[in-house]
């Protein structure tokens, strides 16, 4: 998938996902904030209601995505069958689509009222989601080869020393330049000392940072009569070079941090998919059917 195509590929997930939470919202905002004890003479009730046509379909859609999301994208990470069928990051951009849009169509199919089994679900949904995130942002610090496979550190390193040889050849830059610009992505102290807490801290504010600091190091560069194209070409590089080494500085703890991941998101993921099949199991049971 080319880099066009990818960003497409990212703009319609967003735009879609967007759309449908928007066009749900829109369509049913009055019933939506009128007082519950109000709701059984709202015009939309039977339609939006958790056992109407619209609210429960909205649970079974949404739940079907969220399955469906947790389905691709494990059978493509873990089934060698499925290994070489485009790269496990662009299953993963997939998943976290169907994992957020799901969820928040399952909320309107609540019409926001949480109590008994119910807050149980939602909030163990809630969790899934937000380490979700969490857990997307940990996935990416883990460089990959171009099918998804895990890099080694001799891989790295020597991807690593192939930018220090191009900013050396390409751009003039001596040692203590490409000191500089290392000295962006690493920490004060030893990263292999810090906590994986401190460490996760670290890669936020450095995230938030980095441009700033690359400007002020560019504007040196300006100041030594650097010449404006070089400098151009420069940015791209150098900021390969400071994620890469950032990288492999903290590949160890980020490691740690993703099992940790594991363990609180997996459980929450269980409680999730257990309360979903009460409950449907139950609604089966006192006779609630959808369109069919």
């Amino acid at each position: 998938m080319s880099r066009t195509f990818h960003i497409a590929y990212l703009l319609l997930l967003f735009a879609t996902g967007v759309s449908i939470v928007v066009g749900v919202g829109v369509f049913g905002a009055g019933y939506y904030l009128t007082p519950l004890e109000e709701r059984p003479f709202h015009p939309q009730y039977e339609l939006l209601k958790p056992t109407g046509v619209l609210g429960q379909g909205y649970g079974v859609i949404g739940s079907l995505m969220v399955i469906s999301g947790v389905a691709i994208y494990s059978s493509r990470k873990r089934l060698r069958i499925f290994s070489g069928l485009g790269k496990v990051k662009h299953f993963l951009e997939f998943h976290i689509f169907l994992c957020l849009t799901g969820p928040i169509l399952v909320i309107f199919h609540t019409t926001f009222k949480f109590g008994g089994l119910v807050a149980v679900s939602f909030w163990s949904m809630v969790a899934v989601v937000l380490s979700g995130i969490i857990g997307r942002y940990l996935f990416v610090q883990i460089p990959r080869g171009i099918h998804g496979n895990e890099l080694t550190m001799a891989e790295l390193s020597a991807e690593n020393e192939k930018l220090a040889v191009a900013l050396r050849t390409k751009y003039g830059l001596d040692s203590g330049l490409i000191k500089q610009i290392d000295a962006i992505a690493l920490p004060p102290r030893l990263s292999g000392r810090m906590k994986p807490g401190y460490a996760l801290r670290f890669f936020v504010v450095n995230d938030l940072t980095r441009r700033g600091k690359l400007r002020t190091l560019y504007g040196h560069l300006e100041a030594k009569r650097f010449p404006p194209e070089a400098i151009r070409r420069l940015r791209s590089i150098a900021n390969k070079r400071i994620v890469l080494t950032r990288r492999i500085a903290f590949l160890e703890q980020f490691h740690r941090i993703f099992h940790y991941w594991h363990v609180i998101h997996l459980p929450f993921s269980i409680i999730m998919f257990a309360i979903l099949v009460i409950h449907v199991g139950v609604a089966i049971a006192f006779g609630y059917r959808w369109i069919w």
